[in-house]
């Protein structure tokens, strides 16, 4: 039986669906979508970023680095085009019915099947966006259908989907309400498994073991542990290192609900804090409290990071930070957990409006050497802000023998 059969087997009876929303809630997605391409006068989208189709089609994807692509016309049904192995992802967890299958091992007819869809559609002459400034579309698919379909236009709309997305609907901060009670557990388990003697690898695997008991799907980013000089070290995770007196610990982890999250970072001292340690834990949460203050629909997210750095100016020239207080998060596929559509960063001009949701790490490093960091995910409101993961964001102080 080879992949066509199999995906004709599958269609042939009742599919046990897994969608995360009900399909009105897709419908509701397409329309918004199809509003920002009229303002680009497009004809049709191929949306080929893997958490873009999750978003639009409900397609879940096992391996979200393999090529899928929904072609969405600006009147009437979508298709959504997928590797052999993905079909599961695309009957069980999507509401499209139009799924066209390509041959894993088959690069060459990718194109050509994708572009004799584009025909079908009579796409071909017209104005068509594509996503080249996000991964999923690769160099050869894109030339490839500039010569398959040579009359039609191809631009750039990466950000169309993105203007939808960045907005949750009530049913989409439902999920990330439910991820954040599994996010709860997972952190406090993992902070009551610091201990000296026990290993990064220990306390990551609490953190594992709780937030899937909880009910999280796989992660879009691995639950982080990082202890001692590691700690110092940004984008690092466990090691095997061992917890000694004297070290934070820093951990971060989400669980994941129909593949909306919303992350927790924490930090634990073995033994009384030092001064330092005081300093940096006392910025970072003074300026999540001044974060939460600020933001408000209608300021651009360079007035809120302008208003937020003065959290931490007593420490700016001790230790390290990112400087960005605030990305875009909500529905991921791996290997992040970041949309990659706003972030609150100087320059960043763009108004917040309610419904964003944002994941707000503030950490500080001593380079190479001992860091600390805490966080919340929240939601832009009417008149302000929602923490939607709130817990005690006091620093955690465990024995040290």
């Amino acid at each position: 039986m080879d992949y066509r059969q199999y995906l004709k087997e599958l269609t042939s009876r009742p599919i046990p669906k897994e969608t995360g929303f009900p399909e009105a809630e897709y419908r509701r997605r397409v329309a918004a979508v199809r509003r920002f391409m009229a303002e680009r006068d497009l004809d049709a989208l191929l949306v080929t970023f893997v958490p873009n189709v999750c978003y639009m089609t409900g397609y879940q994807a096992f391996a979200a680095d393999l090529f899928a692509c929904m072609v969405l016309p600006a009147e009437g049904e979508p298709t959504l085009q997928v590797t052999e192995f993905e079909i599961p992802g695309a009957l069980l967890s999507g509401w499209v019915q139009d799924i066209r299958a390509i041959k894993f091992t088959a690069s060459d007819s990718l194109t050509r099947e994708l572009a004799a869809v584009l025909v079908d559609r009579g796409l071909d002459g017209k104005r068509i966006g594509i996503e080249t400034k996000r991964h999923g579309l690769s160099v050869d698919t894109y030339e490839g259908l500039k010569q398959a379909v040579p009359r039609a236009t191809f631009v750039d709309a990466s950000d169309v989907v993105g203007h939808a997305r960045v907005v949750k609907s009530a049913a989409e901060l439902s999920h990330m309400r439910r991820a954040a009670d599994m996010t709860r557990k997972g952190i406090e388990a993992a902070v009551s498994a610091v201990r000296p003697g026990a290993t990064e690898d220990d306390i990551a695997s609490v953190a594992y073991a709780t937030l899937v008991k909880a009910g999280s799907e796989y992660f879009s980013c691995q639950p982080v542990v990082v202890a001692g000089h590691r700690t110092g070290w940004i984008h690092t995770s466990h090691h095997g290192l061992v917890v000694r007196p004297g070290h934070t610990v820093m951990i971060e982890v989400s669980g994941f609900w129909h593949r909306y999250m919303a992350p927790i970072m924490h930090t634990v001292s073995v033994g009384e804090p030092s001064h330092a340690v005081q300093r940096l834990v006392k910025a970072s949460n003074d300026t999540l409290e001044l974060l939460f203050e600020t933001v408000r629909p209608g300021r651009t997210a360079h007035e809120v990071w302008r208003e937020v750095s003065k959290g931490l100016r007593d420490v700016s020239a001790e230790a390290y930070s990112t400087g960005m207080f605030g990305y875009s998060v909500g529905l991921s596929l791996p290997p992040t957990w970041r949309e990659a559509i706003i972030v609150l960063a100087e320059g960043v001009d763009r108004p917040l409006e309610p419904g964003m949701t944002f994941y707000s790490p503030v950490t500080l490093r001593h380079p190479g050497t001992m860091g600390i960091g805490f966080s919340e995910t929240l939601a832009v409101t009417e008149t302000g802000c929602d923490v939607l993961t709130k817990h005690d964001r006091t620093l955690t102080v465990v024995p040290a023998a």
